[in-house]
C-alpha cells in the first residue's frame, strides 16, 4: 500500500523547526544558521521530502502528465517506443514528460526528483544502466505509480512491459545453425543491465544446446561512429566467427560497414544478425539487415496501458505484459559450406 506524500510540516516537526524555518532551508537561504540548515537537511533526506511544485493547485486537481525516461536518445527504438506511450495516453488526455537519463544513475535520480516535484501522476521508467534496486524500492514505498520497460530492476516489484530476450536469442542461434554456421560471436554493449544478462546468458545456453562453439563476446560503444571496430574485434578472434548477434541494430550497422571498409561481404564473408528492426533497416541499399523484430511502438502502448491500470488501481498485482519477437531474415546472412 502506497505511503502519503511526506509533506514539509513533516520535515518541520522532525527536525525540530518551524514550517517556515524549514521552508527557508528548501529554498536555500542564508538566513538559516548553519547547523539548523544541516540538521534540516539531513531530516529532509532521511524522509526523501520532495517540494511540492503544485501545492498551490486545487485539491483533487490532478496533473495529467506522466513522465517517461528513457537511457539516451541516439537509439531511434526510443523514438518508436515513445510513439506507443503517446497514442495511448492521448485517449487519456495526459501529457508526456519524456527525459534522457543518458544511461546515468545519478541523473536518473534527479530527473525522477524533478518529475515528483512538477507531481506527475506516473512514471515509465527504462533503467539506466547500472540503476541499484533501491531506486525503484523508493518509488514503490511512495505515491508515484512506476511501469518499468524493457529492462527491470528487482523484478516483480512493479508493472513491466517489454519483449523476450530468450526467444530473441534462440531464434537468432537457431536460424544461423540451420545455415551450417557453427562458430559464432557475439556483439554487444558493456554495461549491468537486465536485457544485457539475459541475452548473454540465453545465448551461451542455446549455442551449447545446440552443440555451437561460443568463440566469444565483442564490446563496443553505442556510437554510429564507433561501433564499426567490432569488425576488426571479430576478425581477429581465434578460432575466426563466421557469424556475429548483435546487440541492437546501430551494432549491428556499425558491424556491416566495418566489413565494408575491410572489402568483406557480410552474408558471405561473415553473416550478421541485429535486434530491434529499426524503421531505417527497410531502407538502405543490399544486403539488407537479417534482424529480431522487437515492437518498441506495441511494447510503448503496453507500457501506458499498465500505467493507466495502476492509476486506476493502485492496489493491483503487478502484472507484465511481454510482446513476442519475430525474426526478419534477410540478405546479411547466408550458407555457411
Amino acid at each position: 500500500m502506497m505511503e502519503r506524500r511526506v509533506t514539509l510540516k513533516d520535515v518541520a516537526r522532525a527536525a525540530g523547526v518551524s514550517r517556515a524555518t524549514a521552508s527557508l532551508v528548501v529554498r536555500g537561504s542564508e538566513l538559516v544558521a548553519e547547523q539548523t540548515r544541516k540538521k534540516v537537511e539531513q531530516v529532509i533526506a532521511e524522509l526523501d521530502y520532495v517540494p511540492h511544485s503544485g501545492a498551490a493547485r486545487l485539491r483533487g486537481q490532478k496533473s495529467r502528465t506522466i513522465g517517461v525516461i528513457i537511457p539516451n536518445l541516439v537509439n531511434t527504438f526510443f523514438s518508436e517506443f515513445v510513439e506507443g506511450i503517446e497514442a495511448t495516453l492521448d485517449t487519456t488526455g495526459h501529457l508526456v514528460m519524456l527525459a534522457s537519463s543518458r544511461d546515468d544513475p545519478e541523473r536518473q535520480a534527479g530527473l525522477i526528483r524533478r518529475l515528483r516535484e512538477h507531481d506527475a501522476e506516473g512514471l515509465i521508467l527504462f533503467p539506466a544502466d547500472g540503476t541499484p534496486p533501491e531506486t525503484v524500492l523508493q518509488l514503490a514505498r511512495s505515491n508515484l505509480p512506476v511501469v518499468q520497460a524493457m529492462r527491470h530492476v528487482g523484478k516483480g516489484l512493479t508493472d513491466f512491459a517489454g519483449s523476450d530476450p530468450v526467444r530473441a536469442v534462440r531464434e537468432s542461434v537457431r536460424h544461423l545453425s540451420d545455415l551450417g554456421h557453427r562458430r559464432i560471436a557475439y556483439v554487444s554493449l558493456a554495461g549491468d543491465t537486465s536485457t544485457r544478462t539475459e541475452r548473454l546468458t540465453s545465448f551461451d545456453h542455446h549455442m551449447q544446446a545446440m552443440g555451437l562453439e561460443n568463440v566469444g563476446i565483442v564490446e563496443v560503444p553505442l556510437a554510429w561512429d564507433g561501433s564499426p571496430q567490432s569488425a576488426g574485434l571479430l576478425l581477429d578472434l581465434d578460432p575466426r566467427p563466421t557469424a556475429a548477434i548483435c546487440f541492437n541494430d546501430i551494432l549491428a550497422s556499425g558491424l556491416l560497414r566495418g566489413l565494408y571498409d575491410r572489402g568483406l561481404t557480410p552474408g558471405r564473408d561473415l553473416s550478421v544478425v541485429g535486434h530491434d528492426n529499426l524503421s531505417f533497416i527497410d531502407l538502405g541499399a543490399p544486403p539488407r539487415l537479417t534482424t529480431v523484430q522487437v515492437f518498441p511502438r506495441q511494447i510503448g502502448m503496453k507500457a501506458a496501458e499498465l500505467l493507466i491500470r495502476r492509476l486506476a488501481d493502485p492496489g493491483a498485482a503487478p502484472r507484465a505484459e511481454i510482446v513476442p519477437p519475430l525474426l526478419r531474415v534477410r540478405e546479411t546472412t547466408g550458407r555457411c559450406d
